[in-house]
């Protein structure tokens, strides 16, 4: 005789495999925006996306009129935990938007295509430094955030 599960494990073993599912699932995009069709393909940090825009195809764009925090190279651990802040609000935006607006610039040193983005009607730099993840920024020095954050 096959043994089954007890009604008890088997919900849990349910609960798991569900959970499972879902936290597989790619996060939703916005839709395209219905001017451009450019979406947001990847938050790399605060002020980082990758795109894909007709014509442009996919790329990485530094979004432009605010600055956050270093991820990859902070200089004290204060500005990494703004970094980490930042990059999950800006996560959180892209990921609740239904349209995108993107205003494609030139390219920085880096080769990253310079990019106002718009979610939803609202500048995302200007949400991030009312939200003080951010400051504005128009090139030029950058602020020390490690002081700033001291």
């Amino acid at each position: 005789m096959r043994r089954l599960l007890p009604l008890p494990s088997f919900l849990t073993l349910a609960a798991i495999i569900g959970v499972a599912a879902v936290s597989c699932m790619p996060a939703a995009r916005p839709a395209p925006d219905a001017a451009g069709g450019c979406s947001v393909v990847r938050v790399v940090d605060g002020d980082t996306v990758d795109m894909a825009c007709p014509g442009e195809g996919r790329f990485r764009a530094r979004l432009t009129g605010f600055d956050t925090p270093e991820s990859w190279n902070a200089g004290c651990p204060q500005e990494a935990d703004l970094a980490a802040a930042a990059t999950r609000r800006l996560r959180a935006l892209v990921r609740q938007a239904a349209t995108v607006d993107a205003d494609l610039g030139g390219t920085d040193r880096y080769d990253r295509r310079l990019v106002g983005l718009r979610l939803d009607g609202r500048d995302v730099g200007e949400t991030l430094v009312a939200e003080g993840l951010a400051v504005r920024y128009r090139g030029g020095p950058r602020i020390d955030w490690c002081t700033r954050l001291s």
